[in-house]
């Protein structure tokens, strides 16, 4: 069967990824994340369209709004990072516990010790920010059974391969299907965990509201799986530092407890004030690289 052009550069953009990240496992994390500062710098000199959205994001979350010197520090900085991601996840197959152990300092165990203690399974709540992949694996180190929900990714032998590399050291990536949702709740009532990313909002049907002083609509799926199971919600977010990742567990959110949809806007608003303190202390780690809102922010860089 003959493939179209669009899948065959999706399936070329695949064995391109698959190639170099084969390459790039071999280096030192220092190397690597040299070369993903290399590779940074092109795509933003190359990548114009990719760059002005990245500036419109970070014109919200950082709060600068007229200072492109700031500005263009910022759009380089979450290239940055986003490139050091991918360094990561093609290493991370390749680390063993000892060397995952020395990595992380955390903050707030108690809370997830907290919510845990309940005995109804958790439901985290995050943003994308630099480190997702390989805080998430700090959860295996406690044998705390996970399962993450994931977007889908084109072609789907990029998913299977992205998929692999995550799962490496035990952790569960789930990208929808029409029997996810069933899997999930199972897991709760196991009392596991389930973590979702809820900074973006792709299929445009979440909850209408203001992030960073601006409206949109921000995803509501943690929150109903939260308010439908009587599991904690557990606002969680990495960071990336100097010698590895910095994860924090906020307390469970007071979730109002009607089942209404006033209800789950409110509680929606309560992570989002939460998620904002976390992205604006570090904005350039804020690695969404499409556009959170529907209005453009006026200038460019």
């Amino acid at each position: 069967m003959a493939h179209e052009p669009g899948e065959r550069i999706d399936v070329w953009q695949y064995y391109a990824f698959k190639i170099a990240g084969f390459s790039l496992s071999f280096l030192p994390r220092k190397a690597g994340y040299l070369v993903a500062g290399f590779m940074a710098n092109i795509l933003y000199l190359a990548a114009p369209g990719l760059r002005e959205t990245i500036a419109d994001n970070q014109r919200r979350a950082s709060g600068i709004e007229n200072d492109n010197r700031a500005l263009k520090r910022l759009v380089r900085g979450v290239l940055r990072n986003t490139a050091r991601n991918y360094f990561d996840l093609v290493k991370l197959p390749r680390l063993n516990r000892r060397h995952l152990e020395s990595l992380y300092s955390v903050n707030g165990k108690e809370n997830l010790d907290a919510a845990l203690a309940r005995g109804k399974g958790v439901v985290m709540v995050t943003a994308h920010m630099s480190g997702y992949d390989m805080a998430i694996q700090w959860l295996t180190l406690q044998s705390i059974k996970s399962t993450a929900l994931v977007e889908p990714i084109n072609p789907p032998q990029l998913l299977k391969h992205v998929t692999k590399l995550r799962q490496s050291h035990g952790i569960t990536f789930l990208a929808p299907q029409p029997n996810t949702l069933a899997r999930l709740f199972k897991c709760l009532h196991r009392g596991e965990a389930l973590l979702f990313a809820s900074d973006r909002d792709i299929d445009k049907n979440g909850v209408s509201l203001d992030f960073f002083g601006e409206e949109t609509t921000m995803p509501s799926i943690a929150v109903r799986f939260a308010m439908k199971t009587g599991a904690a919600l557990v606002p969680v977010f990495p960071r990336r530092a100097a010698a590895g990742y910095e994860i924090t567990f906020e307390p469970a959110v007071d979730l109002a407890p009607n089942g209404n949809n006033q209800a789950l806007a409110e509680n929606v608003a309560k992570v989002v004030r939460v998620m904002e303190k976390h992205i604006r202390r570090d904005s350039d780690q804020w690695v969404v690289l499409n556009r959170v809102w529907p209005k453009r922010f006026p200038g460019s860089l």
